[in-house]
């Protein structure tokens, strides 16, 4: 039935006042048009809503039975307008998203606040997983997207590019390394590399670089958290090869540059072909990458 809810709302305004005349005032109508839309609703319904005297107005059987489930339905309408458009003017929300560790400890961070600063009334769940989870989650639609590699994209997602992070080499400050503006892949040859764990995407490629060059990858430690690759690196157990925005800022550890162009790997926006993003999760993104188009190369 077309207008349901209008004749619903001029239903109810008759029962509350008791009176057409009060109704149709209050709902900016003739009598006569407030008359019709009962007759109408009526009906629908099959049943008489409204008992009509010259002076007075009641309730029917069927008016009091409806009367409470009309007024529940006006009440969850209501809240489900109010509460998309707080969710369109970001006043709550929740937002999911999957990345890298390395960038959960770098680059995404100052992200969290600048967004969260803006819209405190919006949650953000972050998880922190390897590549190839990332690209499970996002399939699953167990978060709203991603932040990764584009290695391994399947059919049903989609990459865009939001900034190139760069393999560095990090070493105590005190290491012979530390005096040089740049090293090459051989020269790393022979030192002791503590490395990330088997099913990071960072361990895949260090050992592709060296794998390419035919070069001999000497593996020191190993630990699944960057934030352990570091506090080993900290205490003279070998030098690491991770992005630059693992750099946790502590000011401890020096970063040598690589000369190699593979190095160089392309961070993205991971979602799932087709879907829109809900208008919290499109603004962080759009914070996102507003932020990580500044990042060093």
């Amino acid at each position: 039935m077309k207008n349901a809810i209008q004749h619903i709302r001029a239903f109810l305004a008759v029962a509350d006042s008791g009176s057409f005349a009060k109704a149709a005032t209050e709902l900016n109508l003739s009598p006569s048009a407030l008359t019709v839309q009962i007759q109408q609703l009526e009906q629908w319904l099959g049943v008489t809503l409204l008992e009509r005297s010259p002076r007075h107005v009641s309730l029917t059987n069927a008016g009091q039975n409806n009367r409470g489930p009309m007024e529940k339905l006006l009440l969850d309408l209501d809240n489900i307008v109010s509460g998309s458009r707080d969710l369109a003017a970001l006043r709550r929300g929740v937002v999911t998203i999957a990345a890298l560790p390395s960038l959960c400890s770098g680059a995404l961070p100052p992200v969290l606040k600048t967004f969260r600063d803006q819209f405190p009334g919006v949650e953000i769940r972050l998880r922190d997983v390897v590549a190839q989870r990332i690209d499970a989650l996002v399939r699953e639609g167990e978060v709203d997207f991603g932040v990764g590699v584009r290695a391994r994209m399947s059919h049903g997602l989609d990459f865009q590019v939001v900034m190139v992070d760069r393999l560095t080499v990090f070493v105590p400050a005190q290491h012979p390394l530390a005096s040089r503006p740049s090293i090459t892949l051989s020269e790393l040859a022979g030192e002791p590399i503590i490395l990330t764990g088997r099913d990071s995407s960072v361990r895949e490629r260090v050992e592709q670089l060296f794998s390419a060059e035919g070069l001999t990858l000497t593996p020191g430690l190993e630990a699944n958290y960057m934030s352990t690759v570091m506090a080993m690196v900290r205490q003279g157990l070998g030098v690491t090869l991770l992005p630059e925005s693992a750099d946790e800022g502590r000011g401890d550890l020096v970063q040598v540059r690589i000369e190699h162009d593979g190095v160089n790997r392309e961070i993205g926006l991971i979602t799932r072909a087709g879907l829109e993003l809900s208008p919290a999760a499109a603004r962080f993104v759009e914070i996102m990458k507003d932020a990580m188009s500044t990042h060093p190369v």
